[in-house]
C-alpha cells in the first residue's frame, strides 16, 4: 500500500511564495522520494519544480494543501509544513527569505 500524508497550511510572508521561498520547498522536497504536491484552490505544482511552484502564485494569507504519495511521504509533508510554521527560516542560515522591503 502506497503510504500518503496531507497537511494545510497558510503563507504568511508578506510577499507571498516568491523566489527565496520557492527554492527552499523545492530544496526540502528533494530529500524524499515521494511525490509531493502543493495544491492551491483548482491549481496543483509539483513540489520539486521551482516553475510549477511560481505558477501557483501564492499571496499572503493563502491556503495550501500539501499532499505527498510514496514512501517518507509523512516526513515530507511534516518537513514541508515546518517551513510554513517557521516563515521560511532557512535552516542552514537561520535567517528569512528577503521580502522586497527589508531593502
Amino acid at each position: 500500500m502506497t503510504q500518503t500524508a496531507q497537511q494545510t497550511v497558510r503563507v504568511g510572508l508578506e510577499q507571498g511564495l516568491h523566489m527565496v521561498p520557492c527554492s527552499l520547498i523545492v530544496r526540502t522536497a528533494e530529500r524524499f522520494s515521494c511525490e509531493i504536491q502543493i495544491q492551491k484552490a483548482d491549481r496543483s505544482a509539483d513540489a520539486k519544480t521551482m516553475l510549477d511552484l511560481l505558477t501557483l502564485s501564492a499571496e499572503n494569507g493563502n491556503v495550501l494543501v500539501l499532499e505527498a504519495r510514496g514512501a517518507e511521504a509523512g516526513e515530507a509533508v511534516e518537513a514541508l509544513a515546518r517551513l510554513f510554521e517557521s516563515n521560511f527560516v532557512d535552516p542552514a542560515s537561520g535567517s528569512k527569505p528577503a521580502t522586497g522591503s527589508d531593502r
